[in-house]
């Protein structure tokens, strides 16, 4: 029989399925890893001193640390910078442990900052965003300045894909004036991630408008637009009003004030 001053007797050991609750005969308890049981060849009976117990315990906290960024690593792919956050959130982990763990995932190419940037960058070519944004999600992802920097991307690829996006928008707003449809485009673009004088010039490829078109949405939204005013206003300041807005619209003015003559028979603004 094992002496006291040999250290703590195990009294129980309860296997769970994700770990192993150690109780010692002094009635403390330790929750580990299942691993630690081959580890350390533990049983009931098996007396443990304060060097062994430091030793499960250190080799249980890298472990679960292990465990922890594998665990995220199956749903996303992660920067070091961003793994060592995660861990760090976790106060039992010490420097010397989040060290380890990078080291291992870092041999294993599990982290790999470089490759992390390459896929994000083809992710976003792929879905025609911008530089901008890529550049945003990488810092999002805990890609350094310095590292970004030093990315480059080729005018003629982020022409390319802001011009990939025209179809789509023009889609999107057809409804509205050619003017208006511009400046919709234009904000698109950039919150896309494009910079402004990629947005700019992809403009110049927008279908251009027909006459009878832009008469038509003049038409239906001159109609709209004062059904909106008209119990509000009268005279001169509900003309002032309906111009204003179809101004605001996209709408030239004197295309405006001709469909106000033709329907109302007069133009003194």
């Amino acid at each position: 029989m094992p002496s006291k001053s040999s250290g703590k007797e195990i009294t129980k050991l309860k296997i769970n399925k994700k770990n192993v609750v150690i109780t010692f005969s002094d009635k403390s308890k330790l929750t580990c890893v299942i691993e630690v049981m081959a580890n350390f060849y533990l049983y009931v009976g098996k007396s443990l001193d304060s060097k062994a117990i430091n030793e499960i315990v250190s080799f249980n906290n890298s472990a679960s640390l292990m465990k922890y960024a594998l665990s995220l690593l199956k749903k996303n792919h992660y920067s070091e910078w961003k793994m060592r956050e995660k861990m760090y959130n976790n106060k039992s982990a010490s420097k010397k442990d989040v060290d380890n763990v990078i080291r291992v995932l870092k041999e294993n190419d599990l982290i790999n900052d470089k490759m992390l940037i390459l896929d994000t960058i083809e992710y976003g070519n792929e879905r025609n965003i911008g530089k901008n944004k890529i550049i945003a999600e990488l810092a999002k992802k805990g890609i350094f300045s310095e590292n970004l920097s030093s990315i480059s991307f080729p005018y003629n690829i982020e022409r390319r894909k802001a011009h990939n996006n025209l179809y789509k928008l023009e889609k999107k707003y057809d409804r509205y004036s050619y003017e208006q449809k511009k400046q919709h485009i234009y904000r698109n673009l950039l919150s896309l991630g494009f910079d402004n004088d990629i947005a700019l010039e992809a403009l110049n490829f927008l279908s251009k408008p027909l006459e009878k078109e832009e008469k038509n949405k003049l038409d239906k939204d001159f109609v709209k637009t004062y059904m909106h005013f008209k119990n509000k206003y009268e005279g001169y300041e509900l003309k002032n009003k309906v111009v204003t807005s179809l101004r605001n619209k996209g709408y030239k003015t004197k295309d405006i004030l001709n469909k106000w003559e033709k329907t109302y028979g007069e133009n003194d603004y």
